[in-house]
C-alpha cells in the first residue's frame, strides 16, 4: 500500500516536470551543446564561403556540438568594446564594464553609451532612458549609494523600471553624469548581509511582493544557452552556486549559465550590471532520488568566480543540523525569493513542482518554518495520504493562505535571520516541491540545507574551496 502512494506521487510530480535540454551526447571538451541557430550565426570560418569549422553533430533536439572558441570569438571580437557576451567570465561592476547579452533575443545589446540610439520612444520628443541619465529624474544624494529615485509603476509612460520618460533635451551624457555607480567605498563585511533598503532605487505603486534591487545579493538566475530561464539558485561562495537537483537534472554543465546581480530579467538598465558565468562542473547529490526528490540538491562550480560587489555577495550556510538549529529556525524571520508565478494554474488535487516560466521581477515573501512532524501531519491530509513520510532531507515552510513559493521558484532560496545579527541571513532551504500554491495548511517542502551540510562541505573541500563562515 505504501509503495502505491509513492508511485502515485511520482507520477503526479513527474507529469509536471519542466522539460529541459537533452543531455550532451558526444561533444568534445572544446565544444558546447547549443542551439543550431547560434552555432550557425557564430561560424567565422568564411560565412558560407568556406567549409564550416566543423560538421554538426547533434546532441539533442535542435542542439548541436559547437566549437567554444568559435562562440567566444563571436561575442568577444566585435567592432565595439561595448558588446556583451553570455560567456563572459571577466565582467566587472565598474562603469566601463560592458552589459551582458540580451538573453531575451539572443543578440548582443550595446551598452548605454552616449551615442546609444536604441531607447524606446515614450511620447513626442521623449525617450525611455536610464534614470541617472535624465536631468528631470527624481534623484536624491544618499551617501555611498548616491541615488534613490522612487519608481512608480503607474506613471512611467511604458518605460521599464530603471528608466524614465525623458525629454530629449534633458538627457545627460553618460560620461558627464555625476551619478555614476561606484564601488570604491564598498567593503565586503562577510556572508549573509542583505541590503535592507536595496541599492539606488525605491519602489512605489507596487503590491505584488517585489523585492528591491540588490536587496538579497545572493540570488542567482540559472539560464540555458538560449537565454531561457531554468530556475533559481543561491550563491554560497564566489565560485559555488547551490540549487535543486531536479531542476538541472536534464542539463549538462556547459548548457547552463549562472547570472548574479539581476533583479528585472527583462532589463539591462541597472546601474550595477549583472554578471554571467559558465559552469565548470555540476555535482548532484549521490543519494538524490528522482521519484520522491529526497536529497534534492546540486552544487554548480563556476569556471571563474563572481566579482564580489554591493549587489553580488554569498549567503551564510547554516551549521550541520541540530535540535538547537531547528528551534532557532522556528523562531527566525524567514524569506523566500524567486522569479516564479504568484499562483498555480493547476487544480487543487494536483501535486505541482515549483517550475514554470519566470516572472521578470524578483519577488520576496515572508514564510514561517513549520516543525517537521507538524508538516508531515498537514501533508498527510493532502493527496499524499495518511502513510506519507516526510524525509529529513526536507524542511517545511508556509501553509499560510495567500503566501507561498510557486511555479518557477524551483531551486530558489529560503533564508532566515541569524540570532543576534541585524540584516544577516543563513540559507535554510531550496524550493523543491509542494501541493498546489497559496493554500492554508499546505506547507511547501524545501531541500534541507543543514541536513545536507556535510555533503556540501565535502564537495567544496575536495575542490579546494573554503566556504564563508559567519
Amino acid at each position: 500500500m505504501y509503495s502505491s502512494y509513492l508511485w502515485a506521487l511520482f507520477i503526479l510530480i513527474s507529469c509536471h516536470a519542466k522539460v529541459g535540454l537533452t543531455q550532451r551526447n558526444g561533444c568534445k571538451a572544446t565544444e558546447s551543446c547549443v542551439i543550431e541557430e547560434i552555432c550557425t550565426k557564430s561560424d567565422d570560418s568564411g560565412r558560407g564561403l568556406l567549409t564550416p569549422r566543423s560538421f554538426y553533430r547533434y546532441c539533442g533536439n535542435g542542439l548541436v556540438c559547437c566549437d567554444k572558441e568559435q562562440l567566444d570569438n563571436y561575442y568577444f571580437n566585435q567592432e565595439q568594446e561595448t558588446i556583451g557576451n553570455p560567456w563572459d567570465t571577466t565582467a566587472s561592476t565598474s562603469t566601463s564594464t560592458t552589459e551582458a547579452i540580451n538573453f531575451k533575443s539572443g543578440d548582443p545589446a550595446a551598452e548605454d553609451g552616449d551615442d546609444n540610439d536604441d531607447y524606446k520612444s515614450c511620447g513626442g520628443q521623449r525617450l525611455c532612458v536610464p534614470r541617472h541619465l535624465c536631468r528631470t529624474g527624481e534623484v536624491n544624494d544618499d551617501g555611498r549609494y548616491i541615488i534613490r529615485p522612487k519608481i512608480d509603476s503607474a506613471s512611467n509612460f511604458g518605460c521599464k523600471y530603471f528608466e524614465i520618460c525623458c525629454p530629449v533635451n534633458e538627457r545627460v551624457e553618460k560620461k558627464s553624469t555625476r551619478l555614476q555607480p561606484v564601488t570604491t567605498n564598498f567593503t565586503y563585511q562577510g556572508c549573509g548581509y542583505s541590503n535592507p533598503k536595496g541599492l539606488y532605487y525605491d519602489l512605489v505603486g507596487f503590491n505584488d511582493n517585489e523585492s528591491l534591487f540588490a536587496q538579497y545579493p545572493w540570488m542567482i538566475a540559472l539560464m540555458d544557452i538560449d537565454g531561457k530561464y531554468i530556475c533559481g539558485g543561491t550563491l554560497i561562495h564566489s565560485q559555488l552556486v547551490l540549487t535543486t537537483a531536479h531542476n538541472v537534472a536534464k542539463y549538462d554543465a556547459d548548457s547552463i549559465l549562472a547570472r548574479a546581480g539581476d533583479w528585472d530579467l527583462n532589463s539591462q538598465r541597472e546601474l550595477h550590471p549583472y554578471q554571467t558565468r559558465r559552469i565548470a562542473n555540476k555535482l548532484t547529490h549521490e543519494k538524490y532520488n528522482k521519484a520522491n526528490f529526497h536529497n534534492d540538491m546540486a552544487l554548480l562550480v563556476l569556471e571563474k568566480p563572481f566579482e564580489i560587489s554591493p549587489h553580488i555577495q554569498p549567503i551564510c550556510l547554516p551549521p550541520v543540523e541540530t535540535v538547537q538549529l531547528q528551534d532557532d529556525l522556528l523562531k527566525a524571520q524567514c524569506i523566500a525569493t524567486g522569479w516564479g508565478t504568484p499562483s498555480s494554474p493547476m487544480n487543487l488535487t494536483t501535486a505541482t513542482l515549483k517550475m514554470a516560466p519566470e516572472e521578470h521581477l524578483l519577488k520576496r515573501i515572508d514564510l514561517p518554518v513549520v516543525e517537521h512532524s507538524q508538516c508531515q501531519k498537514k501533508l498527510r491530509r493532502t493527496i499524499l495520504g495518511l502513510r506519507f513520510r516526510l524525509s529529513p532531507s526536507f524542511i517545511c515552510a508556509g501553509g499560510v493562505e495567500g503566501k507561498d513559493t510557486c511555479q518557477g521558484d524551483g531551486g530558489s532560496p529560503l533564508f532566515c535571520t541569524m540570532s543576534g545579527q541585524k540584516d544577516r541571513y543563513q540559507l535554510a532551504g531550496l524550493v523543491s516541491w509542494g501541493i498546489e500554491c497559496n493554500n492554508k495548511d499546505f506547507p511547501a517542502a524545501y531541500t534541507n540545507v543543514a541536513y545536507l551540510r556535510d555533503w556540501i562541505n565535502g564537495q567544496a573541500q575536495q575542490r579546494g574551496f573554503v566556504l564563508p563562515t559567519p
